[in-house]
């Protein structure tokens, strides 16, 4: 299965950054948040907007390294109906495969955007 990507936008310090417009979230397909890398400032946004509460499920990392956590297992959020709107943190060593990416999967019917800010560095 080919997941859709996701790109990891960078906000800008000091300037006034727009939402970015994220990508769609397909059920059959899944995500994948890629370069990611270290997850230090990373941001994703997940909305849904079926009518009925779904779940998204950040999968567990595959090797060690870089996910020396992985056996945490993987995160799944319940994410509100119809104007559903999270923001998640996740951590590298849980998280983050050994080609930097992340990969997301979603409940059945659900709809909305994914979306994936890093924050700058304070100055």
């Amino acid at each position: 299965m080919a997941r859709d990507a996701v790109t990891v936008t960078a906000l800008t310090a000091n300037a006034i950054n727009t939402n970015p417009a994220g990508t769609s979230i397909s059920p059959t397909n899944g995500a994948n948040i890629a370069g990611v890398g270290n997850t230090n400032r990373l941001l994703v946004r997940v909305t849904n907007t079926n009518g009925t509460n779904r779940v998204v499920t950040f999968k567990a990392g595959t090797s060690n390294p870089p996910a020396g956590r992985k056996g945490i297992g993987d995160l799944a959020i319940t994410v509100p109906a119809t104007t559903g709107d999270v923001l998640v943190v996740l951590e590298s060593a849980r998280f983050v495969k050994a080609d930097g990416s992340i990969d997301v999967d979603f409940g059945a019917s659900m709809a909305g955007i994914i979306s994936a800010v890093r924050l700058p560095k304070a100055a």
